[in-house]
């Protein structure tokens, strides 16, 4: 991947790329406009954030985030969150400090570290497959939350997740400047979800320490399960 492949849209905060062949080396980000290489990581400091775009994909990276663009098609996160936007079907690798999955499809997901070594893998909308190598093609849908976990890698449990509640609580979605190009998939796919559920749950899935424990958070009351 070259820089021009890769040009920063929006940057908020304090972030600033570190050269992975002299880690002592750590330069500031500057405007907008700033194209990226896979020669550096990524490190946004709390509260920060930005957005990419690379060809006619929409890369976000949250605050705290650590991260690196190997290339176009494939990024590592050690730490943080980040958000994917495609419109058109194409397929990409997540790699995190010790898993791996590759999506084949469309939509916008959100991936988000784990202490375990692993990530969450949460798409708002969109269709596709995501596998490991340990896994067959595992069908992906919105509002549905996949773990993957270990090394090698495998598709942990999957949870259905309470879409408004993350998009109206996402900074991802809702502290960048412009609204995602797929927002009105992603308010389909709300539909579908408040269509199919007789009630609702107010609760977010948390860090997971091992594979085997997963941290929920509820919020509220639990209303006509």
């Amino acid at each position: 991947m070259s820089g021009k492949d890769l040009t920063v849209t929006f940057q908020k905060g304090d972030i600033h790329l570190i050269d992975s062949n002299q880690t002592d080396l750590v330069y500031p980000f500057c405007d907008n406009g700033q194209q990226i290489d896979n020669q550096h990581f990524i490190s946004t400091a709390n509260g920060s954030r930005f957005e990419l775009k690379s060809n006619d994909i929409i890369w976000r990276i949250g605050s705290q985030s650590f991260v690196k663009f190997e290339t176009e098609n494939q990024i590592w996160i050690h730490s943080g969150s980040l958000l994917i936007c495609l419109e058109n079907e194409k397929s990409i690798t997540f790699k995190s400090r010790i898993s791996e999955a590759t999506f084949s499809g469309k939509g916008t997901i959100i991936i988000e570290s784990l202490e375990n070594g692993g990530f969450k893998f949460i798409p708002l909308e969109g269709e596709g497959v995501l596998k490991t190598e340990m896994d067959e093609p595992f069908s992906v849908l919105g509002g549905r939350l996949i773990l993957v976990l270990g090394s090698p890698s495998y598709l942990g449990s999957s949870y259905d997740i309470d879409l408004m509640l993350l998009l109206q609580s996402s900074k991802l979605i809702n502290y960048f400047p412009t609204s995602l190009s797929t927002f009105d998939q992603i308010g389909l796919a709300l539909y579908i979800q408040q269509l199919k559920l007789k009630g609702k749950y107010n609760a977010l899935i948390g860090d997971a320490h091992t594979n085997d424990e997963l941290q929920i958070w509820a919020f509220g009351d639990e209303a006509d399960q």
